[in-house]
């Protein structure tokens, strides 16, 4: 099954985990799951969002921690749940603050037409245990994700990074580079809405950003 992963992802990404060695250090993660019925999201899912966009079409990088560990949750991208789910809190929060932001009513709770239009939203733990959140951040994901952000600021100069909280700044700060766009606020969870992300309005700042960038910008809508 981990060989079906690799195989499904595009040749940007499998050169690009070539150069920083991360289908080794994947395959050793994988492989110290024991019983993957009790992990999300299920595991043709775990590379999803990697299989949705490639790195050279990455505009923006909105950094999660890791993935919703209820059941019938995660799809392997970061904040989004498959389709007629029930929306968690945290992403309630963020449809709340698009509509706040850009007066957009979305209801669409796979995130995916924002991955296919270069949003690549990623959680720092690409993998959790049923019921335990955080359960897989000692695993060495982190760092391979580290290693993944670096290479794309060298593909992508003008690339956008979102941190929603302070996981994905300090993600942020273990990677160095040069001259990209950083929006940074609190995270969306119920915790830390009314402590910065409310009215931060990251989705009109990044399409500001990217339209000075001359690229085209995320319809953020269904």
């Amino acid at each position: 099954m981990i060989g079906e992963l690799f195989a499904n992802l595009d040749l940007e990404w499998l050169e690009l985990f070539e150069r920083i060695n991360a289908k080794e250090e994947i395959t050793s993660i994988l492989s110290r799951i024991t019983n993957f019925e009790e992990v999300y999201p299920d595991q043709a899912d775990i590379f999803r969002v990697f299989q949705l966009v490639k790195p050279s079409a990455i505009k923006v990088v909105i950094l999660g921690q890791d993935p919703y560990h209820g059941p019938n949750q995660a799809n392997g991208i970061a904040f989004s749940v498959k389709t007629g789910v029930k929306m968690p809190p945290s992403l309630r929060n963020i449809f709340r603050e698009l509509k706040s932001d850009l007066n957009i009513d979305r209801t669409e709770t796979d995130l995916s037409d924002w991955v296919k239009q270069g949003v690549f939203l990623l959680n720092s733990s690409l993998t959790v245990q049923k019921n335990k959140p955080g359960s897989h951040s000692k695993l060495g994901w982190e760092n391979i994700i580290i290693k993944i952000l670096q290479e794309l600021c060298t593909i992508n100069p003008k690339i956008i990074f979102c941190l929603w909280g302070n996981q994905a700044k300090k993600i942020y700060n273990n990677i160095r580079c040069i001259g990209v766009e950083v929006l940074a606020s609190a995270h969306p969870s119920p915790f830390s809405f009314k402590r910065g992300f409310e009215n931060s309005k990251p989705f009109s700042k990044i399409n500001a950003l990217l339209f000075a960038n001359n690229q085209s910008v995320i319809k953020w809508s269904n």
